[in-house]
């Protein structure tokens, strides 16, 4: 990381999607999958918040994604472009497995790279 302005934006994005995790984590709570996928409202909430881990992803810094390379950036984009540009084909199903499997290690290597930022 280069400069100071560099490296504020690259942990913005970072508190990004810290931030999307943590309101996914509250949002689900202790749901169950049946009652997840009955919620409309908690669906499209949960939605939206992975749509900011992907649109965050999409502007990190160079670099990160070698820091973190079992992280599935590129599986992360592509979630974010079909929310973002083929809403329709949004699999509810799929969003579950994705927030309640796959998101710890994001999470992990998102705190990482804070610490990581805020050490330089």
């Amino acid at each position: 990381m280069s400069s100071v302005p560099e490296r504020s934006r690259h942990l913005r994005r970072v508190d990004d999607i810290i931030g999307a995790l943590n309101r996914i984590e509250d949002f689900i709570g202790r749901t169950s999958k049946p009652a997840f996928l009955a919620d409309e409202i908690l669906i499209s909430a949960v939605t939206y918040q992975l749509f900011i881990v992907g649109e965050a992803a999409r502007h990190l810094a160079p670099g990160l994604e070698e820091r973190h390379p079992s992280i599935p950036w590129r599986e992360m984009r592509g979630m974010r472009n079909i929310i973002a540009h083929e809403y329709g084909a949004v699999d509810s199903g799929a969003v579950w497995d994705v927030t309640t499997n796959d998101l710890a290690p994001l999470r992990l290597a998102m705190m990482a790279e804070r610490d990581f930022l805020t050490s330089c």
